[in-house]
């Protein structure tokens, strides 16, 4: 009998259990119902009036709809958009409390997990585990206002602004996918905008509360902002470049930028490139494996708009440079783009205690209408340290020289020590580079001697170079000693096919008496030259430097204006006497014709 009671007695209890779920099941859902109806139009005023606290009214919340669930702690919210509002923004520009940077900011949909609504209503604690955001549209505008002088116009922390609705959020992680980012700034007459789509950003450990401020360790109450783009490609506005980026990377905790994968590539070749502009226009295609900086102080850059670092690496390059002089120059002054004077004129502010240079490779390529030749020099493997390179006005005040020390090889082959002092605040420009040039084979220079100025040294040995030399936008001049043996040159001409054709005789004058064979020769002190170059307004910085070394070693090798003058009417009148052969040997066949004809 008592074996047939036992599953009587489960099933009683199976079902009171059941029915008590399902009404505990009924009582949750209807009270998740009525908290949802009844909190959606306290936490839209929350939400609302939290974000004018803490922005000081200048933001506006709007959002569609909002679904809170309390079984699963989901929040849900739709069509979100924060405005700023800027009639309040010009107020605060006029009152001196504005920031320079404003944002607009739309979401489709926003999906909170694991919120405790309970947890908000009693103790006023607000914890999200994630928050995933996909595809927003994110605009942040600048404007010019001098933000250093208004930062005391309102200290209060965000804390602070909000604490009479929250007195503490902590989010886990924040990850934004797909960010279409646009950066416009207005300190222009014409607004310039910097678009970025596909950018991933995620803040982790986001926390505000009494303490959080105070934590030397956050950024703005996040541990880490991280910011990420991959494969990202644009055209200048001009359409004649394109820009590659393989993969950028910023992270606020360790206060690095890395960026690989950087190239910027010509739309067209050398000489078409060329024919899309009236006057000279260099051309440029350069390469990066990848640029590091480190130390980036993130607060002065949203601040003051500085781009503050300790060290910048830049690794593993190429940079080339064509121009087509058999166009006419252009009608500018080439000297306001020395480089210390380029970092003048950039609208950031740039800190930099140093820049790491390795492994990169330059080349500079020129076409000779004249010749219809291209001429070109290159470094290879040049590497070094350029320090203080800033354009910050209290950075001058303590140190005003950009000091570059750097070393690469001329032609592959002579290495090449070159020290370069930038004057940063002096109003002319001024410099001065010393260094020194290893020994190497002079006819390794051909390939830029015989196209661009129909010389070609047949033999030469370079033992030393050094050089000493101050410039500024006038010109430059210094010492500079050059040490030499055996140098022997063919002048060079082009024949009715345009191939080049020694010019024989007009050789053996120049190498007889227009140039020193060696230096020193033989029971001889060493010559010394003090070159001097005045800079035309079309000549470049790098253009200065090497005219002036140019001009050092002609004066080395014998290359003197009076020997020149002489070279010239040697040459004139071997000429014009040549010239005078070819008369009398054309009158006296024409005399010899005549006898014939009158027999």
């Amino acid at each position: 009998m008592d074996t047939e009671k036992k599953p009587k007695k489960k099933h009683k209890v199976l079902k009171w259990t059941l029915s008590i779920l399902a009404v505990i099941i009924l009582i949750l859902a209807v009270v998740a119902w009525y908290i949802n109806r009844q909190w959606k139009p306290l936490l839209r005023e929350a939400i609302q009036n939290t974000v004018l606290d803490a922005s000081d009214s200048l933001y506006i919340v709007k959002f569609k709809d909002i679904k809170v669930n309390i079984l699963t702690g989901g929040v849900q919210v739709d069509s979100i958009s924060i405005t700023p509002d800027l009639a309040v923004y010009q107020k605060m520009i006029d009152n001196g409390s504005a920031p320079e940077n404003i944002v607009d900011l739309q979401v489709q949909t926003l999906i909170l997990q694991r919120v405790n609504p309970i947890k908000v209503y009693k103790e006023r604690k607000l914890t999200i585990r994630d928050i995933n955001i996909q595809q927003p549209s994110l605009t942040i505008y600048y404007t010019k206002l001098g933000s250093i002088a208004r930062k005391s116009v309102d200290n209060r922390t965000v804390y602070e602004r909000i604490n009479k609705a929250l007195k503490e959020l902590k989010i886990t992680t924040l990850f934004l996918t797909n960010v279409d980012f646009r950066y416009v700034d207005r300190s222009f007459k014409k607004p310039k905008t910097t678009h970025l789509d596909k950018m991933n950003i995620r803040l982790n450990d986001i926390l505000i509360d009494s303490t959080s401020s105070k934590d030397p360790t956050r950024f703005y109450n996040i541990k880490d902002v991280i910011a990420e783009i991959s494969d990202y490609d644009f055209a200048t506005p001009d359409s004649m470049y394109h820009l590659s980026i393989k993969h950028a990377y910023v992270s606020s905790m360790k206060k690095q930028l890395v960026v690989s994968g950087v190239s910027l590539t010509p739309r067209y070749g050398e000489m078409a490139f060329s024919k899309h502009f009236e006057r000279q226009e260099e051309r440029y295609q350069m390469q990066f494996d990848s640029i590091i900086v480190n130390q980036v102080n993130f607060n002065t850059f949203l601040d003051t708009r500085t781009v503050s670092a300790s060290k910048v690496k830049i690794l593993n390059g190429n940079l080339s440079a064509f121009l087509n002089r058999d166009k006419p120059v252009k009608n500018i002054d080439k000297g306001r783009n020395y480089p210390h004077l380029a970092l003048r004129r950039v609208a950031w502010g740039i800190k930099s205690d140093t820049v790491n240079l390795k492994n990169i490779n330059i080349s500079y390529t020129e076409y000779n209408p004249k010749t219809k030749e291209k001429g070109t020099v290159f470094f290879n493997d040049l590497k070094g340290n350029i320090y203080n390179v800033t354009n910050d006005s209290l950075a001058l005040t303590k140190k005003n020289i950009a000091d570059a020390y750097l070393q690469t090889y001329l032609m592959g082959k002579g290495k090449l020590n070159v020290h370069i002092a930038f004057n940063l605040t002096d109003p002319n420009g001024a410099f001065r580079y010393n260094g020194s040039l290893g020994s190497m084979d002079m006819s390794t220079v051909n390939s830029l001697t015989k196209p661009l100025a129909m010389v070609s040294i047949s033999s030469g040995k370079l033992n030393s170079m050094e050089f000493d030399i101050k410039g500024n936008l006038k010109g430059a001049g210094g010492t500079l000693t050059l040490k030499y043996e055996d140098l022997n040159v063919v002048l060079m001409k082009k024949d009715e096919r345009e191939n080049f054709k020694k010019m024989g005789l007009i050789s053996l004058f120049a190498n007889a008496l227009l140039l020193n064979n060696s230096n020193p020769k033989r029971d001889k002190p060493v010559v010394i030259s003090h070159p001097y170059y005045a800079r035309p307004s079309e000549a470049s910085f790098f253009n200065l430097m090497w005219k002036t070394v140019f001009a050092g070693i002609k004066e080395s090798v014998g290359i003197t204006e009076e020997k020149e003058s002489k070279l010239l009417k040697r040459a004139k009148d071997f000429k014009d006497a040549k010239a005078e052969r070819e008369i009398r040997r054309e009158d006296r066949q024409k005399r010899r014709a005549a006898r014939k004809n009158n027999k």
